[in-house]
């Protein structure tokens, strides 16, 4: 698709508008050069309204149809592709994207010889052809319509007009985290500067975007920096004061381009800026101005700090409804009210480190782009439907003479074609609903731009003539392809491995149900899981402190009476696997060294590349249940890594990023038998409780061996095999499976010494087949015997 700047575009629009007002079926040069002369902002306008009388009728002696024309109807003539091409040749030679109307009017006369236009009255002058390649101008990008609606931003944008306006340091620097809006209200400013709403100081103020790879790139010998550099410089100046220059990343200046005995990009601008023959606006984040900016007096003073905050949740919310017709526009699609709820609010539970609205935008984004590749890919049941015809008509070179066969492809073939017929109306319709929608949204920038000049006449016209047509067309088609929640979550399923019903489905439902669930996976401890199951209520109920963890509870007690049990059903029930555990032995961080593998080594040290341990695993999986055993062991500056933890719900790595610990839930194991002496106080202060796990008996046993089953039959039915234990080879396996030292921890090994190992070596040899079968034990050996009713989980 050939790009247009705003002139050309506008006038475009007008070609077709008369086109089709006229029921001309293509779009010729004559409708072009007449949109050209109608543009209020164009050249043709102010200066060839003499050729005005001849092109009007030229254009009413084109052929006419009989029937109304609609703009999907519409067709551009050849001599109208010529003449683009040929114009954009033109851009290309100039090193420009943008087809401009000077590109055009070159070729005017060779175009339409029947006009005898002079070509002295085409002498058009371009006064910005010696804008830098490196320099993006903003207000014609704004012109042309292409920039998202600023929302929310009203006090900054104001903030730096009151700076743009100052006598001295009049140079603002917008200051905020990655992703917040700092481009967004520098093309706010530029839009507003467009739209002549700005105070008198800065009206006909042109904004520039310096793109920094444009500048540094091709600079490999010395010198060669520094001409761009003077090169920039020169142009601004030639502005007089009109140019003002928006540099992204503004730190990136200092050290930029230097070499040995060469200066970088801010020293060289340091005089301009002082001069005040360079307006500028940055914008870098605060780790970055504190490191950079700051730390260069001469260039701080030259600058006023913005501070660009995260928008709240309402403010994102209503940001992303400001853009939702862009993204609808792009897409081809509908983005429904949910959709943006659920982006929003799903990304600030999901997606701890990005900030809005930058994370909701791209989670609306990435489904919109997913939904349409699924709508324009074919349906699975076509592309099932075209395998089997494939197959079949294989099947078919072999019988050849199998009249059903051949019936059968040509009934399959049918049904086939009806269905991608069906498939193709569908997806032409969502290119076409795209399509009309950018027009629509084209002319609503046209409407405004005629409305702010003051044009009545123009806005009149795209008010009620252009747009009521348009909403009619669109009006005539139906978008079934709608963005809602479930395509949201999908994202976030994708992004965190939380699966998507688990993300939907309400907290409330979890959390009620936890403490259940926890007495069906840890035996004999109904007093601590209730501390824990009311605790984390509490939590997610959003009545505790927001910047904790979700719980946090020391755990004491003999080995093999649940601990690591209770951490895993947590990690399983409420962030849905066992993956979403983070197991740290403490006993490995008993120096004091070892204690910073946790954060990251400092710089300089082996291991700084990798990132911390702990931080690390937290990044990834935000969501999940981290386990300190044996807390007694670790060196004591463990205390203060912990502490951090528990009182604010953060952690700094080795590399300044700040890990949220907010979504997780810490447990600490200890075997000490004195708790006060063998902890900080402060520490044991901050836990939300100290839960003691009581040494098990041998009733629980009965339950621990009935998981055990249930977890070797789970193994074992993809064999379609069930086993069942007699009543001797589970007192057997109660008796030697637990101790009254360790607990049921024996009980793993028992089980696979008594069961596994003679269970495998008779499947091995073929003796054990599909079927239930009981295990029993009888004078020291365990048999297994087949069960008349017969169970085969791979026949239900």
């Amino acid at each position: 698709m050939k790009q247009f700047d705003s002139t050309v575009q506008g006038a475009l629009d007008i070609a077709q508008t008369d086109a089709i007002k006229r029921k001309n079926t293509e779009i010729s040069p004559l409708h072009l050069f007449y949109g050209l002369m109608s543009h209020p902002s164009s050249f043709a306008s102010q200066n060839l309204g003499k050729y005005k009388t001849r092109v009007e009728e030229a254009v009413s002696k084109l052929a006419k149809s009989v029937t109304d024309v609609s703009f999907e109807n519409l067709k551009t003539s050849a001599k109208l592709s010529q003449w683009i091409t040929m114009a954009s040749s033109r851009a290309a030679e100039n090193a420009r994207e943008e087809i401009r109307e000077a590109d055009l009017l070159k070729f005017l006369p060779n175009i339409l010889p029947e006009l005898k236009i002079d070509y002295n009255d085409l002498n058009v002058k371009e006064t910005d052809e010696e804008v830098p390649n490196f320099l993006i101008n903003l207000n014609e990008v704004a012109k042309a319509g292409k920039l998202d609606p600023v929302i929310g931003r009203t006090k900054e944008i104001r903030s730096v007009m009151e700076i743009l306006g100052r006598r001295s340091k009049n140079n603002p620097v917008l200051v905020g985290s990655a992703g917040v809006g700092k481009t967004a209200i520098v093309e706010g400013l530029a839009d507003q500067i467009v739209k002549g709403k700005v105070p008198d100081v800065l009206k006909g103020k042109t904004v520039y975007s310096l793109d920094m790879g444009q500048l540094m790139a091709g600079t490999k010998y010395r010198g060669e920096f520094e001409e761009k550099i003077q090169h920039l410089l020169k142009f601004v100046k030639a502005q007089a004061g009109e140019a003002i220059l928006f540099i992204d990343e503004i730190h990136q200046l200092v050290g930029a381009g230097r070499t040995d005995g060469a200066m970088d990009a801010a020293n060289l601008l340091k005089p301009a800026l002082a001069r005040g023959d360079l307006h500028c606006i940055g914008a870098t984040t605060p780790e970055e101005f504190q490191k950079y900016i700051l730390g260069d007096a001469a260039l701080e003073r030259r600058f006023r700090s913005v501070p660009v905050n995260e928008p709240t949740k309402e403010d994102a919310i209503e940001i992303l409804m400001g853009i939702r017709d862009k993204h609808e526009i792009h897409h081809g699609i509908k983005i429904s009210d949910d959709a943006i709820y659920s982006a929003v609010f799903l990304s600030d539970q999901y997606i701890t480190d990005k900030n809005l609205p930058d994370k909701a935008i791209d989670l609306v984004d990435e489904a919109a782009s997913a939904l349409k590749l699924s709508a324009e890919a074919m349906p699975a049941p076509l592309a099932e439907l075209e395998s089997e015809i494939r197959s079949k008509k294989i099947y078919a070179q072999v019988e050849k003479k199998n009249e059903d066969i051949l019936r059968e492809i040509e009934t399959l073939e049918k049904k086939f074609n009806e269905g991608k017929l069906e498939w193709e109306r569908e997806v032409n319709s969502l290119k076409q609903m795209a399509s009309i929608k950018n027009k629509i949204d084209r002319v609503k920038f046209d409407l405004e731009s005629a409305e702010s000049r003051a044009d009545y006449t123009e806005a009149s016209r795209l008010k009620f003539a252009v747009l009521p047509e348009l909403e009619k067309e669109l009006g005539n088609f139906q978008n079934i392809w709608i963005l809602g929640k479930n395509h949201v979550a999908s994202v976030i399923s994708r992004q965190t491995g939380i699966p998507v019903e688990k993300i939907l489905k309400t907290k409330q439902d979890n959390i009620l149900d936890l403490e259940n669930q926890l007495n069906q996976s840890v035996y004999g401890q109904t007093e601590a899981l209730k501390e824990i199951a009311d605790t984390l209520l509490t939590s997610y109920a959003g009545i505790s402190a927001e910047n904790r963890p979700l719980g946090s509870f020391l755990l004491k007690g003999p080995t093999g009476v649940g601990k690591t049990e209770t951490a895993k059903a947590l990690a399983k029930y409420l962030f849905d696997s066992e993956s979403n555990l983070v197991r740290l032995d403490l006993s490995e961080y008993s120096e004091k060294h070892s204690v910073a593998k946790l954060i990251g080594s400092p710089a300089g040290y082996v291991g700084y590349e990798e990132g911390g341990i702990l931080t690390e695993a937290i990044r990834r999986k935000p969501y999940s249940v981290i386990l300190f055993d044996e807390i007694e062991k670790a060196h004591p500056d463990f205390a203060d890594i912990l502490l951090q933890i528990l009182d604010d719900g953060r952690l700094t790595d080795n590399k300044g990023r700040t890990i949220n610990f907010r979504n997780t839930i810490v447990l600490l194991t200890t075997n000490s038998k004195d708790i006060q002496a063998d902890f900080k106080p402060e520490v044991l202060g901050r836990l939300d409780g100290i839960l003691t796990y009581s040494s098990i008996d041998s009733s629980i046993m009965e339950k621990l061996i009935e998981k055990q089953v249930m977890l070797l039959n789970e193994r074992l039915k993809g064999k379609g095999i069930v086993i069942k234990l007699s009543e001797s080879a589970e007192r057997v396996l109660a008796e030697q499976g637990y101790d009254p030292r360790f607990g049921a921890r024996p009980l793993n090994n028992v089980f696979n010494r008594i069961v596994n190992r003679p269970l495998s070596k008779e499947i091995l040899a073929g003796k054990i087949l599909e079927g239930t079968y009981l295990a029993d034990w009888n004078e020291g050996i365990l048999s297994f015997t087949l069960q008349k009713e017969t169970f085969s989980p791979l026949l239900k």
